[in-house]
């Protein structure tokens, strides 16, 4: 699996220089002293064995800024350890797993420069295996100075993700955002060598994020996106959110899981009744670390899952579980905890904390159900039967 990883990086780069030959991985104690001429270098962070990030092996600044990315899920420790090797790639001192590839016009790389208007190098992340994962780039000028971050739809189920966070940041580009928020810009929206590739703004993170905060949810700031678009009050299976919810249970095939699903559903649908609730947006995929703490105001990127037309305090719901089952792993257990996280007494609480409870784990099955059928699917299923099982002891009497 490890050696599978650095080998998906290697591809990731080959995808990147289309007319180069086969980037190379180079394994040595002894420090390089640059790369060679018309060759792009990257160190691989920590090491081949386990990848989790490329930075530019001839760029100090720029390898340096490159860890300087901190989000409110970051530990002391680990926020420690990333001021570390920044400090180590500014003062130029070379790490041993470096790959190389020759660059040429038809890179992303030169795409990029004709965006920004001057030379760049950029940093490779690829995230977790799962199955919407994609190429982040975060790009830099000569001197180190980050410009934007660029995300590439590298296949046809990454092409929809990133097609879909640039229309939600279009849309908060028009409608803007409350004052306590902050999100990127599109800076181009377009195709490199048929390939969608989304460049934004940087958001300039502070190292300061107190890790214990990450368990204090800015709810009046999730309230404060929610009441941005909010709609006419209307009941809950009249919602653009109940519509999409069914049209995830059509598109699975039949079995056992569709039908549980398709019962939970039934039982949401009795439980809410004709009691109207306001739509409005939600992030989607509000997480700790998808966020972070500056100046008073909340950073948020990965904004792929935003979507309007649905009730208040699905945000607090999907933070609250997310990092609950961080963790402590994914049950439901977890779940509940993480709903009570929220400030919900999902099994025993009211009735209108079981619907919207239940209006959360059943937009979030969905989603997972419909991400198990798809590439890397594998990586989500298990998750999706957690929530699933998760949604049927909410809502379902004979499971109470």
């Amino acid at each position: 699996m490890t050696e599978g990883l650095i080998e998906t990086y290697l591809s990731t780069l080959q995808g990147l220089w289309p007319e180069s030959s086969a980037p190379q991985l180079r394994r040595s104690r002894v420090a390089s002293r640059g790369s060679r001429h018309g060759d792009v270098g990257f160190y691989v962070l920590p090491d081949e064995h386990s990848p989790r990030m490329l930075v530019p092996a001839d760029n100090n600044g720029a390898a340096s800024r490159s860890l300087r990315r901190f989000s409110a899920a970051l530990s002391v420790p680990d926020t420690v350890q990333r001021l570390g090797i920044s400090a180590t790639l500014r003062c130029g001192l070379a790490f041993p797993h470096r790959i190389e590839v020759t660059d040429n016009a038809a890179s992303l790389r030169s795409w990029l420069a004709d965006v920004l208007g001057e030379p760049v190098d950029f940093s490779v992340a690829l995230g977790t295996a799962r199955a919407n994962r994609k190429p982040v780039l975060q790009v830099f000028d000569s001197r180190g100075r980050s410009l934007a971050f660029a995300k590439v739809g590298a296949t046809p189920l990454a092409e929809k993700h990133v097609a879909a966070e640039i229309e939600a940041l279009t849309v908060l580009g028009a409608a803007g955002t409350p004052a306590r928020i902050e999100v990127p810009k599109v800076i181009r929206a377009g195709r490199w060598q048929g390939v969608l590739v989304l460049v934004m703004t940087s958001l300039d993170t502070s190292v300061w994020q107190r890790p214990r905060k990450q368990w204090e949810l800015p709810t009046s700031v999730m309230d404060a996106l929610h009441g941005h678009f909010a709609g006419h009050p209307q009941p809950l299976v009249q919602t653009p959110m109940w519509k999409s919810m069914q049209a995830a249970r059509d598109q699975l095939a039949a079995s056992q899981t569709r039908d549980r699903l398709d019962a939970a559903l039934t039982e949401l649908e009795r439980l809410a009744g004709d009691r109207d609730t306001v739509p409005g947006a939600w992030h989607g995929d509000w997480t700790p670390w998808n966020m972070a703490r500056r100046r008073g105001r909340i950073q948020l990127w990965d904004w792929e899952r935003f979507d309007t037309g649905v009730p208040r305090g699905l945000d607090r719901c999907h933070y609250g579980v997310n990092a609950v089952c961080r963790r402590d792993g994914a049950s439901m257990p977890a779940v509940l905890e993480g709903l009570r996280l929220a400030g919900l007494d999902p099994v025993s609480g009211s009735t209108e904390e079981r619907v919207l409870a239940g209006t959360y784990l059943a937009a979030i099955t969905c989603r997972y159900l419909l991400g198990a059928d798809s590439e890397l699917g594998s990586t989500v299923r298990a998750r999706s039967l957690v929530m699933l099982d998760s949604l049927v002891r909410v809502v379902c009497r004979e499971a109470r």
